[in-house]
């Protein structure tokens, strides 16, 4: 971090720790390290989707998948595929997972599960991506995985790349890389003199208040970004922080 930016990290420290308090009560992205699919789903159920809402969904799936001996937690887009395919069509994959919410509110939006489903053929017929390792190849030729996030914010309602970002979060890429959505929360909270911050100024800045928090810089990036982005950012538990946490 540049001296130029060391008042700006100070100050935005002490914003994010008035909204967000201590780390313990924060929902974190603990992600599914061998499963695509269930990255994918819990990336598109996601958005305007209570937290529980969404593990339900997930543990439906997992519960689904032991009853015909397969284990969700290695699920790749061949397995998830299969699944719509026993299904015989998204409405009655929503069943399976008991959740026919709709990709948008307008009329004859389709549901989540048939973005779930666009989602997987995407992945495997496009651009190849069968599991999670292919994904992390990918990632390795190209670190921006532009083919991804091109093809992925073509999907029904998912031009805000809301879900592409939490998609990544999940698959395990811990870099911090700010979001348009997160760097305009920066933008708001600090005066940067009519500055724009450039990506990796963001980037730096997240990094530097996370130091100064402390806490880790993916996880400061994920609470903000579950912040502007309308969902919820703490546990369900009640936590209490004293005001020694923050004399540290």
């Amino acid at each position: 971090m540049t001296s130029a930016f060391t008042a700006e990290a100070e100050k935005l420290t002490e914003v994010c720790r008035d909204i967000f308090g201590g780390e313990a009560g924060w929902i974190t992205a603990d992600g599914y390290p061998h499963s695509l699919a269930l990255c994918v789903i819990d990336s598109i159920y996601s958005t305007g989707s209570n937290y529980q809402s969404v593990i339900n969904v997930v543990n439906e799936y997992r519960e689904y998948r032991r009853a015909h001996d397969g284990d969700a937690n290695q699920d790749g887009t061949k397995e998830l595929l299969a699944t719509f395919q026993e299904a015989g069509d998204s409405a009655a994959w929503a069943e399976i997972v008991n959740n026919r919410k709709p990709a948008h509110t307008k009329a004859n939006a389709p549901l989540k599960a048939e973005v779930i489903r666009q989602a997987a053929e995407m992945l495997q017929n496009e651009l190849g991506y069968l599991t999670l390792k292919d994904l992390h190849r990918a990632c390795a030729q190209d670190e921006n995985l532009k083919a991804l996030k091109d093809a992925w914010l073509d999907l029904p309602s998912q031009r805000s790349g809301v879900t592409h970002n939490y998609l990544l979060i999940l698959a395990g890429f811990q870099s911090v890389k700010p979001d348009r959505m997160v760097t305009r929360f920066i933008e708001e909270h600090i005066d940067l003199g009519g500055r724009r911050l450039t990506p990796s100024q963001a980037a730096e800045l997240i990094k530097r208040v996370a130091e100064l928090y402390p806490t880790q810089a993916q996880r400061l990036d994920h609470v903000i970004w579950r912040h502007v982005s309308g969902r919820e950012v703490f546990r369900e538990e009640e936590v209490v922080f004293s005001e020694e946490e923050f004399a540290k």
